[in-house]
């Protein structure tokens, strides 16, 4: 799997009223999935993650 930002989380889905529903779907928080400019501030705030943050922003043509 590719690797993760921060754990995944399950969200509720919403009805037309604003209400919460038993149905929900899982979101995964992948390194691919996180936008450029996120994956810039947490370059310095999780040094554990560091290198597959900055593979990934070399794949995307950032350079730091």
């Amino acid at each position: 799997m590719a690797p993760k930002i921060k754990p995944s989380t399950k969200e509720y889905k919403r009805d037309r009223n604003g209400r919460l529903t038993t149905q929900w779907t899982i979101k995964h928080y992948t390194v691919a999935s996180t936008s450029t400019k996120e994956l810039l501030e947490l370059l310095d705030k999780l040094p554990r993650k560091k290198n597959a943050i900055l593979r990934e922003l070399a794949k995307r043509g950032v350079n730091i």
